[in-house]
């Protein structure tokens, strides 16, 4: 049987996806953890904030904030995890960075970042909603990785 000698697949560019929770920070930590493997690397952090229920809705069930208001208010918490996630990864030594915010649905943002910047990975925490929520809303995870066209990295 002949064996071919396989290389490893270079990364130069990595897009972590995070929304602040625990899965997405180990995602952070396993970009970083690539970043530091690959000295080049340039990482890129996509924090997508998504349109609260009553924009989507059209109604408004806790009564207390307008769309407007909660939806600057999604925006200054996203900010906070963003930057957050940006001091913490230059404190781990990657100085090769771009972060970016956006707002919608947060499958077809990232999505429509990795197709613009291509990455070589995208890098993304799972939730593990569940099965039958996972098939009836889909997870962003699952939507990202069948919809790449770069691989990507699911972490748990």
């Amino acid at each position: 049987m002949d064996q071919k000698k396989r290389e490893v697949l270079p990364l130069s560019k990595i897009l972590v996806a995070i929304d602040g929770t625990k899965p997405s920070m180990r995602a952070l930590d396993m970009g970083i953890s690539l970043a530091k493997v690959e000295k080049n690397l340039q990482m890129d952090i996509i924090m997508v904030v998504p349109y609260p229920v009553q924009y989507v809705t059209g109604e408004n069930p806790t009564g207390d904030l307008t769309i407007v208001e909660r939806l600057a208010t999604l925006k200054e918490r996203g900010e906070t995890i963003l930057n957050h996630a940006k001091d913490y990864s230059i404190s781990n030594g990657v100085m090769n960075l771009k972060t970016y915010l956006k707002q919608g649905d947060p499958a077809r943002e990232i999505l429509d970042l990795a197709n613009s910047i291509g990455p070589d990975l995208i890098v993304i925490g799972n939730r593990k909603r569940g099965f039958l929520r996972g098939v009836f809303l889909g997870s962003v995870s699952q939507r990202v990785a069948a919809n790449s066209t770069c691989a990507v990295l699911v972490v748990k």
